[in-house]
């Protein structure tokens, strides 16, 4: 079995690959971050459902799209510093999706 750390690095390789050419293709990311037309009634309804599952099975999608839109929630208020920790967060999730993709 490969190493933890091993396998996180090649994947942090990945993304940074990844962000790369991204960056080269598409030099600016976005006009905003949020469309403030953005209906997020769906907020409290994914964040309920996610942390309304206390047993398995667990869904990465879910806990990813709870991350993602905690984030997204979090510049809308203004809060920035909360926003940058949800999205670190979401790098997180995809990391370990990454490794379960893998694993399969």
């Amino acid at each position: 079995m490969a190493n933890p750390t091993t396998k996180k690095t090649v994947n942090l390789t990945k993304i940074s690959a990844a962000f790369n050419e991204a960056v080269a293709k598409h030099p600016k990311l976005c006009d905003q971050l949020i469309n403030p037309k953005t209906d997020w009634s769906w907020l409290e309804l994914m964040q309920k459902h996610v942390n309304d599952v206390s047993a398995p099975p667990y869904y990465g999608e879910n806990i990813f799209l709870e991350e993602f839109a905690e984030a997204m929630n979090a510049y809308r208020m203004g809060d920035k510093a909360h926003c940058i920790q949800e999205l670190a967060q979401c790098g997180a999730v995809i990391l370990r999706m990454m490794e379960y993709v893998e694993g399969i």
